[in-house]
């Protein structure tokens, strides 16, 4: 008589991945990353802003317009001749898409050009005037 083979029975293992050395590799990553990454300070116009008691940030992108301590006057960032202020603000307006215009004037200027801009942006379609301020005055 033939033995007969039984077979054996396979064992079944569950085959999972180490996951152990792929999370090191991405805490390694991110360490190296915060490490090495350079904040840049983005450049900004130094005014001396009046200060204010009750204030709220205003969302969104407006148009802003900046009045320097000498009386020089910068639009999103680009110094504008006060003779093209309606253009630069026409300009400013169709661009953007707003119509809105943040005020940053400094406290020793006179309020002439405030006005100017006011009436300026006014006649200009611009609904929306804020004037920025420091907030937490005495």
């Amino acid at each position: 008589m033939k033995k007969r083979k039984i077979p054996k029975r396979k064992l079944l293992v569950a085959v999972e991945p180490d996951l152990t050395p792929l999370i090191d590799c991405v805490f390694m990553l991110l360490i190296f990353f915060m490490v090495t990454t350079v904040f840049i300070k983005t450049k900004g116009l130094m005014v001396d802003l009046p200060k204010a008691t009750a204030a709220e940030q205003a969302p969104g992108k407006d148009i802003n317009v900046v009045i320097e301590k000498d009386g020089t006057l910068v639009i999103n960032g680009e110094k504008v001749a006060w003779s093209k202020l309606d253009e630069a603000l026409k300009t400013a307006k169709e661009n953007l898409k707003s119509t809105n215009v943040v005020i940053q004037a400094d406290r020793q200027i006179k309020h002439k050009l405030v006005v100017k801009v006011v009436d300026s942006a006014k006649g200009q379609g611009i609904e929306g005037i804020v004037f920025a301020t420091e907030i937490g005055a005495k």
